[in-house]
């Protein structure tokens, strides 16, 4: 196994990522192991650091943070012969929850010493890498409102209060999808592109989704009243909607999305991009350290 390259997010999970990362190093300290680290030096900077780590000659880099950073890494590192581990100490963590990977500090270590490298597939909205789930909609109105609100509060409780800004502000989108040979309209409050399953911090809304399938799952939620929308949301976050009426669901390796309404993009947790968006599936595309049930 060759060295250990941590790159590191140290405004992560509201500061629990430093603390966390605190306590894998004197782990590796006291079995010395060998490792180096780099911490970004402000947002969207794990790129070029994981860039430069490659042109160094690392092959075993691992991200330490959230899930904006994972995907920062990964992007440096998809189609490479690298191997990307994961220390998942954000806020979220819903890349963790798919691949089953635990939050708590020793446990994370555990699976980079002992884990299995498994070839995941990844996607790209646009130009944008993804790993997870990219969305458009409902829960891109939900993000742009919780921003308003991780200033004043920590953990999960500006997710909450984002869901019900969002609410209270539902729009239709007139959406028009291009995918496996067929091109069809949908009056739509919500849709995901799922690599993965879930996204907003636990909101299991691709629940078909296997990382490892080489293959998308796309569910789209119809226009339907805010009460019945309220309704459908525990089904929604528990990933139990499948069979709603107002669902469709299928599956792809590639998709085109056009909107006339102003629609940004929810990449892995980050709002960017725009519509008309495509989706493409990279099978295959970044080796991981992780657990032998990753995509179970």
């Amino acid at each position: 196994m060759a060295r250990f390259y941590f790159i590191v997010n140290p405004v992560a999970g509201g500061g629990r990522t430093l603390s966390a990362f605190e306590k894998v190093q004197q782990a590796l300290n006291e079995r010395e192991i060998d490792y180096a680290v780099a911490y970004t030096p402000g947002p969207f900077t794990a790129t070029e650091l994981a860039r430069d780590a490659l042109d160094n000659g690392e092959r075993c880099i691992v991200a330490v943070g959230g899930d904006g950073t994972m995907n920062e890494v990964a992007a440096a590192l998809i189609g490479s012969d690298a191997t990307m581990g994961m220390l998942p100490f954000g806020t979220g963590n819903d890349l963790a929850r798919v691949l089953g990977l635990p939050t708590e500090p020793m446990a994370a270590l555990s699976v980079l010493l002992k884990g299995q490298t498994r070839l995941m597939d990844t996607g790209r909205a646009n130009e944008r890498v993804f790993l997870n789930v990219a969305g458009i909609g409902f829960d891109v109105d939900g993000l742009l409102a919780t921003l308003k609100y991780k200033h004043r509060f920590r953990g999960m409780f500006p997710y909450m209060l984002g869901i019900f800004d969002a609410l209270t502000h539902m729009r239709t989108l007139h959406m028009t999808f291009e995918a496996n040979g067929e091109t069809f309209r949908e009056d739509t409050l919500l849709m995901g592109v799922g690599n993965g399953q879930y996204f907003g911090g636990g909101m299991r809304a691709v629940p078909t989704a296997d990382p490892f399938d080489g293959l998308f799952d796309v569910y789209i939620v119809r226009k339907v009243g805010i009460f019945r929308f309220l309704t459908l949301l525990p089904s929604f976050v528990k990933g139990k909607h499948a069979q709603k009426a107002c669902v469709r669901h299928f599956r792809t390796t590639d998709i085109r999305i056009s909107c006339p309404e102003d629609c940004m993009l929810d990449i892995d947790g980050e709002v960017t991009e725009h519509t008309p968006a495509r989706f493409t599936l990279l099978p295959a595309s970044l080796r991981l350290l992780c657990t032998d049930r990753a995509g179970d």
